[in-house]
């Protein structure tokens, strides 16, 4: 491999980790504002589950539109399989979403609620148990984006 593909690859997985860091902030954003939204209707662990769901889906659209115009953006792709591309972009970040939503509400459950994780008067266990999970699906999601979603053809 000469140099320059070397440098492309490199800059193509650092614009990946910057789309992942922006879906990391959507994520946490949607997360909370579901919460927020859900309130006192149902119990905690069923409120972090759906927060945390709708936060996926919002998360992975929000990067699969990125990827598609900047990470992989100098890819023709043609037009009409952009559909074909969403699906391939959900499918695998549906795995590496249910790796999330499982190790999410798992942590919380074993680990984060039992904490006194306080930050400004608010309980921030519930985004300790988001992190770990998002963590764990974005390890996931990179590596099959990388070998079947935006492979080079």
């Amino acid at each position: 491999m000469d140099s320059l593909t070397l440098k492309r690859r490199v800059y193509r997985l650092l614009k990946f980790g910057v789309v992942g860091g922006s879906g990391v902030v959507v994520n946490l954003v949607v997360f909370r504002v579901m919460l927020w939204l859900l309130g006192d209707f149902i119990r905690m662990d069923a409120k972090i589950f759906a927060a945390n769901l709708v936060g996926v889906v919002v998360s992975i659209f929000t990067n699969f539109l990125l990827n598609d115009r900047w990470t992989w953006g100098d890819r023709i792709k043609g037009a009409g399989r952009w559909w074909h591309r969403l699906g391939k972009y959900y499918l695998t970040a549906s795995i590496a979403g249910g790796v999330q939503l499982a190790l999410t509400s798992l942590s919380y459950e074993f680990v984060w609620q039992h904490l006194d994780m306080r930050f400004l008067r608010h309980d921030v266990s519930p985004d300790a148990a988001l992190l770990s999970g998002i963590a764990a699906g974005m390890a996931i999601n990179l590596a099959v984006s990388h070998l079947w979603t935006f492979k080079d053809e």
